[in-house]
């Protein structure tokens, strides 16, 4: 056990324990029930088609857009499909599991590349912690667990920074690493498009005109690295662009790119456009509690930061998150997670901020201890609140479109969170007491000014945080979150090769989990089974209940509620 207890206390010892912390945040319990996020089920539809068919060429998927997206992604989920039998019954194969993964190995990757940068530049202290926190911030851990296309460009990206920092600004000089920056934006490219080119080019655009090194545009060997880059991103492009005939063109690069960037034309979400803050509370609560520390650091750097007197490697960083969020501010349609590339960088700043603040902070003064009862006061008060139904209310605002910058599922995932909770309030109750007790004990570590022995005690306590919602809180919302119960009681019901339609919602989960032939033309296809929202069934169950029997309905308050009629003969 000392052995044990010493190997923590090295420099591998702190790189282990923070890749044990970041595999256990993106792997427990990653095969939870349910691809309920629309972009899931738009992956396994795909994926599935091209198990089945043998083209992987080909983004196929009956009814919708086929050529939404690059093909990438789907490429990095087909080894999983093809070993796990995805062609075969979605009920009878780990589905979730299988197309999750990447993305999680994708998270550990960026986490990895992350702390691999923190580490050449700040020592193997803030690399451990970086890993901590990246992997420990909401929005990056909850895209870390799904299968969806921004967790393995934010990896792709991430990698092609450290290959740009090693490969040219470390020493101002450009060496063989430089391609594997070109290597890695192609790679980017061919997952989400020529987005990670405008990335990267803000990233180098920033340095420019910080370092005034104007001769770096061709020390970063232009010629040959666009070569290389090229030649990762370019062919399938080319083949893409014949096979639809120029349609990928248009949609993707003119209506998924240009058109939501300045707002001209798109019809994404309504085309409305989110003012020019948005970002800043997203950014702030996506990186909670870490973003805590960036109000002190701050404070502390405010002169270095005015000034932009920082060690180039800080700038670097600072050019990385900077731009990028600049960039996506000035975006016409935003969202939460198009700002996941940005996330390490921040991460790597925390970090050390976080490990300066431990080494250099003097122990607190005992007036700690009116600050430690306020905190109670407020974990009682949110108690007492959400006993109250006051945040259910306020999801409901929420759903009913009330309050600005939220969506819908935001509303939907708070009332179902708020009511698992009242249902288990006396666990509730000994959770917050535990959280209390245990912010006493590291106020009094941090006292006696044993700063990295409360810092490793939050991040245990962060971990199990995680680990519960993942392991318990999650499972248990998973019945009013995905339709994969009520698919498996439908296929019962639908004969194998029976078409089905859906009507008024074109649910992919539902359509991947039923895997019925279908159709969206109720009336035309002359179906037998017919899926819908419930507004619309209760209408034609109301106007002609002699002609349609109800077989199935999701529960009340379910996020994407769905019902199986069938037409009477």
């Amino acid at each position: 056990m000392k052995s044990l207890w010493g190997f923590f206390r090295t420099e591998r010892g702190w790189l282990t324990a923070g890749f044990v912390f970041a595999a256990a945040i993106f792997l427990v319990n990653l095969g939870s029930d349910g691809i309920y996020a629309a972009q899931e089920g738009r992956t396994a539809m795909i994926v599935r088609n091209m198990v089945r068919s043998g083209n992987y060429m080909e983004m196929h998927f009956e009814h919708a857009i086929p050529y939404e997206k690059p093909i990438g992604h789907y490429w990095l989920c087909l080894p999983g499909a093809l070993a796990g039998g995805l062609g075969g019954d979605a009920l009878k194969v780990p589905a979730e599991r299988i197309l999750r993964l990447p993305s999680a190995l994708c998270a550990l990757a960026a986490v990895l590349a992350a702390a691999f940068l923190a580490r050449r530049l700040y020592g193997a202290k803030t690399a451990a912690l970086t890993m901590v926190v990246l992997s420990a911030t909401p929005t990056f851990s909850n895209l870390g667990r799904l299968a969806h296309i921004d967790m393995p460009l934010a990896a792709a990206f991430t990698i092609a920074m450290c290959f740009l920092w090693c490969g040219y600004f470390e020493e101002y000089k450009s060496n063989a690493r430089i391609y594997g920056f070109y290597i890695m934006l192609g790679a980017a490219v061919l997952l989400k498009g020529p987005l990670a080119i405008l990335l990267a080019g803000c990233v180098i655009l920033g340095m420019l005109l910080w370092s005034r090194r104007w001769k770096m545009l061709w020390e970063l060997r232009p010629l040959t690295g666009g070569l290389v880059f090229l030649a990762v991103a370019l062919p399938w492009y080319i083949a893409e662009y014949v096979r639809t005939d120029g349609a990928f063109f248009d949609e993707f690069i003119v209506n998924q790119n240009f058109r939501r960037f300045t707002g001209v034309g798109s019809t994404y979400r309504g085309g409305k456009r989110m003012p020019l803050y948005y970002y800043f509370p997203k950014l702030f609560a996506g990186m909670l509690p870490w973003s805590l520390a960036a109000i002190p650091g701050a404070v502390c750097f405010r002169r270095a930061l005015m000034k932009f007197s920082l060690r180039r490697g800080t700038v670097f960083l600072l050019m990385w998150a900077g731009t990028l969020f600049i960039f996506f501010s000035c975006s016409a349609l935003k969202r939460g997670d198009y700002l996941l590339p940005l996330y390490p960088a921040a991460a790597v700043l925390l970090a050390r901020v976080i490990v300066l603040g431990c080494e250099n902070l003097p122990g607190l003064t005992k007036k700690w201890k009116i600050f430690w009862l306020g905190l109670c006061i407020l974990i009682a008060a949110a108690a007492v609140v959400n006993r109250a139904g006051i945040l259910i209310r306020f999801g409901e605002l929420i759903v009913a479109d009330r309050i600005p910058h939220a969506s819908e599922r935001d509303g939907v995932t708070l009332i179902m969170i708020s009511r698992f909770i009242n249902d288990h309030f006396c666990w509730a109750l000994a959770g917050a007491a535990g959280a209390a007790a245990l912010l006493f004990l590291i106020f009094r570590m941090m006292e006696r000014r044993r700063y990295f022995t409360a810092l490793s005690v939050f991040s245990a306590a962060v971990l199990g945080v995680f680990t519960c919602y993942h392991a318990v809180i999650q499972p248990g919302t998973d019945g009013l979150k995905t339709v994969k119960f009520f698919c498996r009681k439908a296929v019962e019901i639908i004969p194998p090769g029976e078409k089905v339609s859906y009507h008024g919602d074109f649910n992919t989960e539902l359509i991947f989990f039923i895997d019925r032939p279908y159709g969206t033309d109720m009336d035309r296809d002359g179906t037998r089974f017919v899926l819908m929202p419930p507004e619309y069934a209760d209408r034609f169950l109301r106007n002609a209940p002699d002609a349609w029997k109800e077989h199935l309905r999701t529960p009340e308050g379910h996020q994407y509620p769905a019902v199986l009629l069938e037409r009477r003969k």
